[in-house]
């Protein structure tokens, strides 16, 4: 009768801990040893080969979302997606909905005292010049709602374009 793998049943425990990240390099340790002890004739294998399969995709996964996590700890960001970016959605809603000029200007001074603050907050200089960007394009839409112009649509755009800039300098991750 062969002789069982504990090393192999660890190291499959160990893969599907994965999440935990500290796991995986004492699973790849245990995978290594029960592989050797599947060479010499234990069982085994399969556990082994699963448990690598395992670690390597929540190795993979970390690898993808660490950094964007990184990057949504930024102070600013934190600000950006707690409250400055509600403020720009409300500005969002008074074009879609043609709310009153007097509504969209006092919404736009929200969204820009907030975005401003949240690329103050910033320790990164890619947030903190997104940021800024957004916060200039809802400037420029400002002056034209005050002077009673139509916002360009080439500024609508860009405004589109900042807030995408912004998100994935925030590391808003997107599946």
């Amino acid at each position: 009768m062969r002789a069982g793998n504990r090393p192999a049943t660890a190291a499959l425990v160990c893969g599907l801990l994965g999440a935990a990240l500290i796991t995986i390099p004492a699973g790849l340790l245990l995978a290594v040893l029960g592989f050797w002890r599947a060479r010499q004739g234990s069982r085994g294998l399969v556990r082994c080969w699963l448990a690598v399969a395992l670690m390597l995709a929540w190795a993979g996964a970390a690898g993808y979302l660490v950094p964007d996590l990184l990057r949504a700890a930024d102070p600013g960001c934190v600000a950006y997606k707690n409250t400055a970016l509600t403020a720009y959605d409300r500005v969002a809603d008074d074009v879609r909905d043609g709310r009153s000029r007097a509504q969209l200007a006092r919404d736009l001074a929200a969204a820009i005292t907030s975005i401003g603050s949240a690329a103050a907050d910033s320790r990164s200089a890619a947030t903190t010049r997104s940021l800024a960007a957004l916060s200039g394009d809802l400037r420029a839409m400002r002056a034209d709602v005050r002077a009673g112009r139509d916002v360009p649509r080439v500024l609508l755009l860009s405004l589109n374009r900042e807030t995408r800039a912004a998100d994935a300098a925030c590391g808003t991750v997107r599946l």
